[in-house]
């Protein structure tokens, strides 16, 4: 069972068959489907993947016809005339649309009718998970379906109950101006869309423009030479389209079709929307090396595809006339493109600035494929650490390492101080820097003030250390600490 937080509280938002047979329903308090089964297993609904997913399958949906539909919240509508006679025709284009759900794991009901609105209501009202119903026949079948299955307000439905009006067949012969001046112009518009005495309008999902450059060989190419050749041409003329359009990408797919039928393919994941067909070219070609045992006996045909296609930025054109202005190129990102096309996009994080004077929280790890603004790090720097942009270690331990100290005066810097089983002495220091704690975090490890330090050693070797806690303070408990090391 699936549950969702709502303004009143967590309702059910799904039950499966062995919950709903318990009388649970989608829409009840969460609280009173534990008071029927205490033993409940409950999930947190995810409504955006779920869309995701719905949109994902609506696109799939497309192999039998190419108008396909999203009915949120749980179903999609086809129209397949004109389609039907490609699959053996509608009998065997519903088994294998059945067989192939069911083989994804998904319980569907399928339902086949002259009207969209016909096919909503058995599909979700009806007896069977799996229906047909031929043009003259569709009055009949929806008459002893609940008015619900006429895609109307539940306040509609519960005003139609009450007066007993519970079936559709009970509507199909009464008046339509009656029923359109008490209950509203949507009522008789649905039920005369699903009887097929009007038109509904139909609005296929689209799916997003795919790009792409293919190839079909003369012979077989089989060596790593060869497959970077046709990979170097097609990147160029990828890159030669993006560029046209204006356009720049995230993801790249390099298929390669073995003359057995085989499919290879090389994902790329970039940082930064790029149409750079160098730097591409060089992504590309680090990955070329998975497929030195993978050509059997060759590939007939390649195929490089551009996903997750946005907007490029704009560049400036030089007031001289002569070509453009070109920004330079961020070595990050493209430091970062490769980490990620090596090691994995899991394996790799970048750090996002947070507006907190803690050092250790004063930013956050993110993905490297993220999508996160461009920062500031100099300006981020100035504004935590009092206008001094260099006042942070380049090296920032994730835990704090405990040193033993000696010191002179309670409020100095140490003198000297033991760290990993090697003494230092200090020959200069910078400080305190007071950072006070962040009272509404909560948590003991929040409340003691700290006093941090730069200090350098006699091998000139600089660390940041800092005092938790002060003598002056009772009941602190003074430590020191090294949080960090400088260049």
């Amino acid at each position: 069972m699936l549950s969702a937080l709502e303004q009143n509280g967590a309702r059910v938002s799904a039950v499966n068959a062995p919950a709903a047979a318990l009388g649970l329903r989608p829409g009840m308090p969460l609280a009173d489907a534990r008071a029927i089964h205490p033993a409940l297993g409950v999930a947190p609904a995810d409504p955006d993947g779920d869309a995701q997913g719905l949109r994902r399958l609506a696109l799939w949906c497309q192999r039998y016809s190419p108008l396909t539909r999203i009915d949120a919240p749980d179903g999609v509508s086809i129209d397949i005339a004109g389609c039907a006679h490609l699959f053996g025709g509608e009998e065997a284009l519903m088994t294998d649309l059945a067989d192939r759900l069911h083989g994804f794991g998904l319980t569907a009901r399928l339902a086949l009718a002259p009207t969209l609105g016909a096919a909503w209501a058995l599909a979700r009202y009806g007896d069977t998970q799996m229906v047909q119903v031929a043009p003259g026949e569709v009055g009949e079948v929806l008459a002893p379906l609940p008015v619900a299955a006429l895609r109307i307000e539940a306040e509609t439905v519960r005003a139609l109950e009450r007066l007993g009006l519970d079936r559709i067949g009970l509507l199909v012969g009464k008046p339509r101006a009656p029923l359109a001046g008490r209950f509203g112009p949507l009522l008789v518009l649905r039920l005369d869309q699903a009887l097929g005495r009007e038109g509904e309008r139909f609005d296929p999902v689209e799916a997003a423009p795919v790009y792409r450059i293919a190839r079909n060989f003369a012979e077989p190419v089989s060596t790593l030479e060869a497959i970077g050749e046709v990979a170097a041409r097609l990147t160029g003329e990828l890159a030669g389209m993006l560029q046209g359009l204006g356009k720049a990408a995230r993801r790249l797919e390099l298929a390669l079709f073995r003359v057995d039928g085989w499919r290879e393919a090389l994902e790329l994941r970039i940082t930064r929307p790029s149409n750079d067909a160098a730097h591409l070219l060089r992504l590309l070609g680090e990955r070329l090396d998975r497929l030195r045992d993978h050509a059997g006996f060759g590939f007939e045909a390649a195929v490089l595809s551009a996903f997750e296609v946005e907007r490029a930025e704009a560049v400036q054109a030089a007031l001289s006339g002569r070509g453009h202005a070109q920004p330079p190129p961020d070595d990050l990102d493209r430091l970062l493109d490769r980490l990620v096309n090596r090691f994995g996009p899991e394996r790799v994080s970048r750090f996002v600035p947070r507006e907190s004077h803690v050092p250790e929280r004063s930013c956050d790890p993110v993905s490297a494929l993220a999508q996160v603004a461009r920062h500031d790090w100099t300006a981020h720097g100035r504004a935590l650490h009092g206008g001094t942009a260099l006042a942070r270690p380049l090296l920032l331990f994730a835990r704090p390492e405990p040193v033993e100290v000696l010191v002179e005066m309670p409020d100095k810097p140490p003198a000297r101080f033991e760290w990993r089983r090697t003494a230092h002495r200090i020959v200069r220091a910078e400080g305190p820097e007071r950072i006070a704690p962040e009272w509404w975090a909560g948590g003991e490890a929040n409340r003691l003030t700290r006093d941090y330090y730069r200090v350098e050693d006699t091998e000139g070797r600089r660390f940041w250390l800092y005092r938790e806690g002060l003598y002056d303070r009772p009941g602190d408990t003074v430590r020191w600490f090294v949080h960090g090391l400088f260049a």
